[in-house]
C-alpha cells in the first residue's frame, strides 16, 4: 500500500488545553501532513473544572468523529474515556504518559487521581512515555505490556526560540541583573526554596530582579509568600502570559533559575522548561534532583541546599560563565528538537497501528 494511501487521520484529546507537549504534537502532525480533529477547550486553562467541563464534550467528539487513530495526552478521565469509546468503535487508540501524576498531591486527593488513571493506559494499542522510570512504573504498577510501550522523548522547538523579538518591558533599571523563573504556577512549582535563596541573593545583590513568567491556579499564593519573605519589590510577577509572549522575557534574561525539590515526583518528570532554556541559550542554574542531574555539564548546578543555589545564582550574577549554555544551545538543536523527535514517533507508531510515515518538512 502506497504511504500516501494511509491513513492519516488523528482525533487527539489532550486533559489540559494549554498542555504544551501536547500543543507540540498536534502542531508537528498537521506540518507532516496528517489531519488532526481536536475537540474545543472548557474552563479555565490547567484546572480541575476544566477536567469536569470537558468530559462529557470529549466523549461526544469520540462517539461521532470519524479517525484513524484516536490519541490522548495524560491519562485523565477527560481522556481515557474517550479513548474507549473509540476503541470500542475500533480505532486503534494511543496514550501518551508524560508525569506520575498522583504524585503530586497528598492523602486522599493522591489517591484518587491514582485509582482514576491506573486501570486504563494497560488498554490502548500504544502507551508512550519519556523517560526510563515512567517506562518502569508503567510495566510494573500499571501492568501496561513491554512490546506496547513507545519511547518519545521530551523536546522544545528550537526554531520557535531562536527567533528575533522584541524584549519585554520589566520595572527594573538596564544595569540590573535579571533571573527567571517560568512555569505553570500550580502544584508542580517549587517556588518555595527558590524564593528563600532569593533573599539571600538580594542581600547581596539589592538591584537583582526576579521574573516569575507564567500564572495559575497558586499565583496568589505566590504572591503572599514573596511579600512574607520581603520580596515584594525584587520578584515580579508576569501573570498568564501567551506562550509565544514567553520568549520576549527570555530575551531580557541574564540568568535562568530551575529547581526540584526532592520529591517523588520530581524523579519522574523531564522539564520542558529545562529544554526552552538550552534552546534560548540562557545560563541556567538548577539543583540536581531527578532529571536535573543528568545535564551537570549544561547548567550551573549544585546541590540542593538553598545556601548552595544562592551562592550560584550570585556568582552568576557577578559574572561567571564557562560558555556551557552553547553547548546546550546545540544540544536543544542537534537533540531535542520537536520536529526531529515527533517525526520519529509517527514513524515508531505506524510500527504498530496503520499509519502514513510523516511527510518532509520543507
Amino acid at each position: 500500500m502506497a504511504a500516501e494511501s494511509l491513513p492519516r487521520r488523528i482525533v487527539c484529546f489532550s486533559a489540559y488545553a494549554a498542555n504544551l507537549r501536547a500543543t507540540a504534537f498536534t502542531h508537528f502532525l498537521r506540518e507532516f501532513g496528517y489531519e488532526i480533529i481536536e475537540p474545543k477547550p472548557h474552563g479555565p486553562p490547567g484546572s480541575i473544572m476544566e477536567l469536569a467541563l470537558t468530559l462529557l464534550p470529549n466523549c461526544w467528539l469520540a462517539l461521532t468523529c470519524h479517525a484513524d487513530l484516536a490519541a490522548g495526552f495524560k491519562p485523565h478521565p477527560n481522556v481515557t474515556l474517550p479513548l474507549l469509546i473509540c476503541k470500542l468503535r475500533g480505532m486503534p487508540t494511543w496514550i501518551d504518559v508524560d508525569d506520575l501524576d498522583h504524585a503530586y498531591r497528598e492523602g486522599w486527593m493522591s489517591w484518587l487521581v491514582e485509582c482514576l488513571q491506573r486501570p486504563f493506559p494497560r488498554l490502548f494499542t500504544v502507551v508512550s512515555y519519556h523517560n526510563q522510570l515512567l517506562k518502569d512504573h508503567l510495566v510494573q504498577h500499571m501492568r501496561c505490556a513491554p512490546e506496547r510501550l513507545v519511547r518519545i522523548p521530551q523536546g522544545v522547538h528550537y526554531a520557535f526560540f531562536n527567533e528575533a523579538v522584541m524584549p519585554a518591558d520589566l520595572p527594573v533599571d538596564d544595569s540590573k541583573p535579571v533571573a527567571i523563573y517560568a512555569a505553570h504556577l500550580n502544584v508542580a512549582s517549587d517556588l518555595d526554596p527558590v524564593f528563600r535563596a532569593w533573599q539571600m541573593v538580594v542581600e547581596k545583590k539589592p538591584g537583582a530582579l526576579l521574573v516569575v513568567i507564567g500564572g495559575g491556579p497558586m499565583q496568589e499564593y505566590f504572591q503572599r509568600l514573596a511579600a512574607e519573605l520581603g520580596l515584594a519589590a525584587q520578584v515580579h510577577f508576569t501573570g498568564e502570559v501567551l506562550h509565544a509572549e514567553v520568549r520576549r522575557y527570555f530575551a531580557q534574561a541574564d540568568i535562568a533559575l530551575l529547581y526540584m525539590s526532592p520529591r517523588l515526583v520530581n524523579k519522574y518528570r523531564c522539564s520542558l522548561k529545562l529544554r526552552e532554556y538550552f534552546a534560548a541559550g540562557l545560563k541556567v542554574v538548577c539543583n540536581d534532583v531527578g532529571e536535573l542531574g543528568e545535564f551537570a555539564e549544561l547548567t550551573y548546578q549544585t546541590k540542593s541546599d538553598v545556601v548552595d543555589f544562592a551562592a550560584m545564582i550570585v556568582r552568576m550574577l557577578e559574572g561567571f560563565d564557562d560558555g556551557r549554555q552553547e553547548t546546550a544551545r546545540r544540544f536543544a538543536r542537534e537533540q531535542l528538537d520537536w520536529p526531529r523527535i515527533i517525526a520519529a514517533a509517527a514513524t515508531d507508531l505506524g510500527r504498530h497501528v496503520k499509519l502514513a510515515q510523516p511527510r518532509q518538512l520543507s
